[in-house]
C-alpha cells in the first residue's frame, strides 16, 4: 500500500509540475501577484468545508450584468492563477527534500517486508521449539514438582496415621487427640482447597474413631480399675470438652458391668446343674434365670456371685477415690454460675446490641415525661404509676396475645406457663381488657377498660419458610423483655416518689407481671419448636427399625442424624432466647424418641442396647451445636430405656413413681419389655395398675 501511495504521488507531481510550467512562463510582477492574492476574501481560508460556488452565486446582484459578471470572473481566474503560481514555487522550492524523503520511505518498505519475512520465521521456529521442548520440559518439571508435594503430604499422613495408631494401640488416648486437633487446626489454614478440606472431614472422622475407642477403654475401667488408664482416659475427655459425657457413660457402663456380670456368673451355673436341658435360659430375666439354681450350687454361685460383684464394687471405690483427690487439687470457680444480683441478657455493645421495637422506645419515653410529671406534681405520683403499670400490663398482654396464645400447652406436659404468669394474664384480662369493645371505639365508651390488641396482617406466622414467624417473635418477646429490665432498674427510684401506704401496690407490681415478662419465651419459642422440626417423620423413621435383633450393633440408626438435621436450624437471637429454643427442641425431641421406643412391638437385650446407642450418638453430637447444660429431660429417655431390665414387681413400683409417661408408654414397657416372662394374670394387673394411676393432665 506504501508503494502505491508514492507511485500515486509521484505522478501527481510530474502533472502539477508541467501544469506550473506552463504558470510560470507567463510572466507576471511579483508585487502584482501578491496585491492580487491580498485581495482574496478572508472567507475562503475560513475552512475546508467552505462552499465557494455558493458564496460567488449568493452574491450575485438581482439583475445581472453581463459585463460586469466577464470583469468579475476575469478577477477570480487571476486570483486563481496567481494562488497556483504560489502554490507551484513553494512545491518546487521543497521538490529536493521530497524526493529525498521519498527515497528513505522506500528503503523503509523494503526493510520492512525484509523484516516482516523474519519474524515470520522466527515465529515458526519458537512455535516449533514450544512444542518439542517448551511444553514438554516444563510439563515434565511441573508433573515432578506436584509428585514430590503429593509424595511429600503421603508421608506426612501416613506419619499422622502411623503415630494415631500407635498412640491408640500404647492407650496414649490424649496424645491421639492432642495431635488430631493440631492437624485440624493447622488443616484450617488452608480449608479453602478442596484436598485439605477433605483432610479436615477425615480428621474429625478419627476424633470420632477415637472417642469410640475411648468409650471402650472406659467400660474396661469397671472391673480392672488401672490409676494411669484412667487417668489418660479423664484427660482424654477433658480435651475433646466431653468430662459431662464421660460421667454420664461411666454410670451407664457400671451399671451394664453390674448386671452382666451377675447375669453371666448365675447363667454359668444354670446351665451347668441344667446339663443337655433344651432350655433357652439366655433369653431369661436374672429374676426368672435365678429359680434355676439348684439348692447344690446355690453356695458356690452365691460364692462366686459376690467375688464378681466385688471386683465391679472395688473398681467403683477406686474410681470415687481418684475423683475425690483430683477435686481437691483443682480450685472451684468463682464466676455459668450463682449471682446474687440478676444481671441483663444484653451486652450493649456493637456486637450484641439489644433488640427494640418503636414500640419500646416510645414507651420508655413516656416512662421519662411521666417520671418528669411525678417530680413535679409529688400528689398525683401514685395515679401516674398506676397508669404506667397499666401501660406496660397491655404491652405484655398484647405480646402474649399475638404470639404466645396456644391451646396445646396444656396437653405438652411441658409446664410452658407458670402459674404466676397465668395468674397475671388473667388479671390483665379481667381488669385491663374489654372483650367486647369495639377496636375504634370512643375513648368515653371505653371507661376503664381498653379493647383487645390486634395483630397487623402483614405479620405471617404460619409459614414454615420463616421457621413461623420466628424472627417476629424474637423481637417482640426481647424488647419486652428489655423494657422489663429499664423497670427494674427505676424500681428504686419509684419506690422513693410513692406513698407508704402504697408502696405494697408497686412491690406487687414488680413480683407478679414485670418479673413475669422473661418468662414468655417459654410459651413463645414453643410454638416455632413444636412446628419447625419434623417430629411425626422421626416417628415413622424409628418405626421402620428393626428392634428384635440378636447381636449388638456398633452403628447407630438413620433417624439420630435426621432428627440432628433438623435441631441445628436455628437464628442468630440472644443467648437467653436460644436456650430457651434449644431447650424446648430437645425437650420435645426426647419426647419424640420415648414415643419412638413406645411403638416398638417387639424388642430383644440388643435391641435395648441399640436404643442407647442411638441416644448416646443423640448427645454427643447435640454437645456440638449447643452449649445448654445439662442437657434438658436426658433422664426421661434414659430412664424409659433402663425400664426394659425391671422386674415384675419391680415395674409396678415403677408404674407408681414415673406420672411423666403416658398411659401408652407405660402399656408398651408391660407388654413389650417383660412380654412373654410374666403370665396374662401378672400382666392384667399391671396394666390395671397403669389405669388407676390419677396422673395430670398432659
Amino acid at each position: 500500500p506504501l508503494s502505491c501511495h508514492c507511485l500515486s504521488l509521484s505522478i501527481y507531481l510530474k502533472l502539477l509540475q508541467e501544469e506550473l510550467r506552463e504558470l510560470r512562463e507567463q510572466p507576471i510582477d511579483p508585487q502584482a501577484e501578491q496585491e492580487i492574492i491580498d485581495s482574496i476574501e478572508e472567507v475562503y481560508y475560513s475552512n475546508d468545508s467552505f462552499d465557494m460556488v455558493q458564496h460567488e452565486l449568493e452574491k450575485l446582484p438581482p439583475e445581472l450584468n453581463l459585463q460586469e459578471l466577464e470583469e468579475h470572473r476575469d478577477k477570480l481566474k487571476r486570483q486563481q492563477a496567481a494562488v497556483s503560481k504560489k502554490v507551484a514555487d513553494l512545491i518546487l522550492e521543497k521538490q529536493p527534500a521530497y524526493v529525498k524523503e521519498l527515497e528513505r520511505v522506500t528503503a523503509l518498505q523494503t526493510n520492512l517486508q525484509l523484516a516482516a519475512v523474519i519474524c515470520t520465521n522466527a515465529r515458526r521456529q519458537l512455535s516449533v521449539s514450544k512444542e518439542g521442548f517448551t511444553e514438554a520440559s516444563l510439563g515434565l518439571l511441573s508433573n515432578q514438582r506436584r509428585r514430590q508435594l503429593l509424595t511429600g503430604l503421603l508421608k506426612s499422613l501416613r506419619t499422622i496415621k502411623t503415630l494415631v495408631k500407635n498412640l491408640l494401640s500404647e492407650e496414649d488416648y490424649p496424645g491421639a487427640i492432642q495431635l488430631c486437633l493440631e492437624c485440624q487446626k493447622a488443616a484450617s489454614t488452608f480449608k479453602h482447597y478442596s484436598c485439605i478440606s477433605e483432610l479436615n472431614s477425615k480428621l474429625q472422622d478419627t476424633l470420632e474413631q477415637i472417642e469410640e475407642q475411648l468409650d471402650v477403654a472406659l467400660s474396661k475401667t469397671c472391673k480392672h480399675f488401672d490409676v494411669s488408664h484412667y487417668t489418660k482416659v479423664q484427660l482424654a475427655y477433658t480435651l475433646l470438652g466431653k468430662t459431662q459425657t464421660a460421667m454420664d457413660q461411666l454410670h451407664m457402663h457400671f451399671t451394664q458391668a453390674i448386671h452382666n456380670t451377675v447375669f453371666q456368673v448365675v447363667l454359668g451355673y444354670v446351665e451347668l446343674c441344667a446339663g443337655n436341658a433344651d432350655t433357652k435360659f439366655q433369653k431369661m430375666q436374672y429374676k426368672d434365670l435365678c429359680t434355676h439354681i439348684t439348692v447344690d450350687s446355690y453356695i458356690p454361685c452365691l460364692s462366686d456371685l459376690c467375688k464378681a460383684l466385688w471386683e465391679v464394687m472395688l473398681s467403683y471405690h477406686r474410681t470415687m477415690q481418684w475423683h475425690e483427690e483430683h477435686d481437691q487439687h483443682e480450685t472451684t470457680p468463682t464466676t455459668e454460675t450463682i449471682r446474687s444480683k440478676k444481671k441483663s441478657d444484653y451486652n450493649l455493645n456493637k456486637t450484641n446490641a439489644p433488640i427494640l421495637t418503636n414500640t419500646t422506645l416510645n414507651v420508655i419515653r413516656l416512662v421519662g415525661k411521666y417520671m418528669q410529671m411525678m417530680n413535679i406534681l409529688k400528689p398525683i405520683a401514685f395515679d401516674v404509676i398506676h397508669c404506667v403499670s397499666q401501660l406496660f400490663d397491655y404491652y405484655l398482654y398484647a405480646v402474649y396475645t399475638f404470639f404466645g396464645r396456644n391451646d396445646m400447652y396444656e396437653s405438652s406436659g411441658l409446664g410452658l406457663i407458670s402459674s404466676r404468669l397465668r395468674t397475671t394474664l388473667n388479671r390483665i384480662q379481667e381488669s385491663l381488657i374489654d372483650m367486647n369493645a369495639p377496636v375504634h371505639s370512643a375513648a368515653e365508651d371505653r371507661k376503664e377498660k381498653v379493647p383487645s390488641p390486634h395483630l397487623s396482617q402483614l405479620v405471617v406466622l404460619t409459614n414454615s419458610g420463616t421457621l413461623y414467624g420466628l424472627a417476629q417473635r424474637v423481637v417482640a418477646t426481647e424488647s419486652l423483655v428489655f423494657l422489663a429490665e429499664q423497670f427494674e432498674s427505676l424500681q428504686s427510684h419509684l419506690d422513693t416518689m410513692m406513698p407508704a401506704a402504697k408502696k405494697p401496690f408497686l412491690q406487687q407490681f414488680y413480683s407478679q407481671t414485670v418479673s413475669t415478662a422473661s418468662e414468655l419465651r417459654k410459651p413463645i419459642y414453643w410454638i416455632v419448636a413444636a412446628k419447625a422440626i419434623d417430629y411425626e417423620q422421626m416417628l415413622l423413621l424409628m418405626a421402620g427399625v428393626k428392634w428384635d435383633i440378636r447381636e449388638i450393633m456398633s452403628q447407630h440408626n438413620v433417624y439420630v442424624d435426621v432428627l440432628l438435621q433438623d435441631v441445628s436450624r436455628h437464628v442468630r437471637i440472644p443467648a437467653a432466647g436460644v436456650h430457651v429454643l434449644w431447650e424446648h427442641c430437645i425437650r420435645l425431641a426426647n419426647r419424640t424418641l420415648v414415643e419412638g421406643y413406645a411403638n416398638v412391638k417387639k424388642c430383644s437385650n440388643e435391641g435395648r442396647a441399640l436404643m442407647q446407642l442411638d441416644f448416646q450418638q443423640f448427645l454427643m453430637k447435640l454437645e456440638k451445636l449447643t452449649d445448654l447444660r445439662p442437657i434438658p429431660d436426658k433422664e426421661f429417655v434414659e430412664t424409659y430405656i433402663k425400664a426394659y431390665y425391671l422386674t415384675e414387681n419391680d415395674m409396678e413400683q415403677f408404674i407408681k413413681n414415673h406420672r411423666e409417661y403416658s398411659m401408652k408408654q407405660l402399656a408398651n414397657l408391660v407388654n413389650v419389655c417383660l412380654g412373654s416372662h410374666i403370665n396374662k394374670k401378672a400382666r392384667q394387673k399391671l396394666l390395671a395398675a397403669i389405669d388407676d394411676i390419677d396422673r395430670p393432665k398432659r
